[in-house]
């Protein structure tokens, strides 16, 4: 699998589609360089947008800062077989009015809503633990509010994927790996793994560091990159699938029974280490 085109989407969890598009941002990336960085588009108009940009090059790759799946335990608890149907399940209350979300009832909180329930299983999905183990800090598409959450912007992601697999795009792990093909990332896990020497930093700090790390291939976008964390994050979620892809090879399909309710994470191909063509002495393109 050799993707000509790289797209990666930072999502929005805001309760209305206006206020997502302050937070929205695309980047498009060809032969390992940002070509395209734009935000102010809202959810639905930033997938019509992808789904035009698969439609004009089909070899392409997308990446989407949200989670595809839930805990196994609940898709059980709540009788989905499969991931399709919990995707069904969200559109349809996401359909119903911009309150449906944080109107959730357990297992499912956050600030503003209700303390972290007890569980009947583990709140984090095995790829999140798997991303855990890699060093990463991901949060539970359980939490919907409050900072690094990540609940909100999956139940308003996941009736898109439906659109993107109406278009003719691969969903994995849950379709036989194909292109063109939409994967679920964390965009700073690819961030740490495309600027190694950036990742004892944080915040604009570490922006600036990276970008400069990153050099020619971000050249035209590094201003938006180091002012805007989500402009950042969707830069390094294109530029992170395209080199992965590459470097690794197609992702394997699904082969664990849960994933097909839980998905995966695409992560780096050694996510404890610099990605192979960062290392230093290999220059600062890409």
């Amino acid at each position: 699998m050799v993707p000509r085109r790289a797209v990666g989407v930072d999502w929005s969890g805001a309760a209305s589609d206006a206020d997502a598009a302050s937070a929205v941002f695309t980047a498009v990336a060809e032969d390992g360089r940002l070509v395209a960085l734009e935000g102010g588009r809202g959810r639905e108009a930033t997938v019509d947008a992808v789904i035009d940009l698969v439609l004009e090059e089909p070899e392409t790759l997308v990446g989407l800062d949200f989670a595809f799946g839930v805990p196994a335990w609940l898709a059980a608890r709540e009788g989905w077989r499969s991931a399709g149907e919990v995707w069904r399940w969200a559109a349809r209350g996401t359909a119903s009015g911009p309150g449906w979300v944080r109107a959730r009832p357990e297992p499912f909180w956050g600030p503003g809503i209700r303390p972290r329930p007890t569980l009947a299983g583990d709140a984090f999905r095995a790829t999140e633990r798997a991303a855990m183990a890699a060093g990463a800090r991901p949060s539970s598409v359980l939490r919907l509010s409050g900072p690094g959450s990540v609940g909100a912007q999956t139940l308003w992601g996941m009736p898109q994927l439906l659109r993107l697999a109406d278009a003719g795009v691969a969903i994995w792990p849950f379709d036989v790996p194909r292109l063109p093909m939409a994967v679920e990332v964390f965009p700073r896990q690819f961030a740490r793994w495309l600027a190694p020497r950036a990742a004892g930093l944080r915040g604009a700090a570490f922006r600036e560091a990276a970008v400069a790390e990153l050099g020619p291939a971000v050249a035209g976008h590094a201003g938006t990159m180091t002012a805007s964390q989500d402009a950042f994050d969707a830069a390094v979620a294109a530029l992170g699938v395209w080199h992965a892809v590459r470097e690794a090879g197609a992702p394997a399909p699904g082969q664990h029974p849960d994933e097909r309710v839980e998905g995966r994470i695409l992560m780096p191909p050694d996510a404890t280490t610099p990605a192979p063509s960062r290392r230093p002495g290999r220059g600062t393109g890409r």
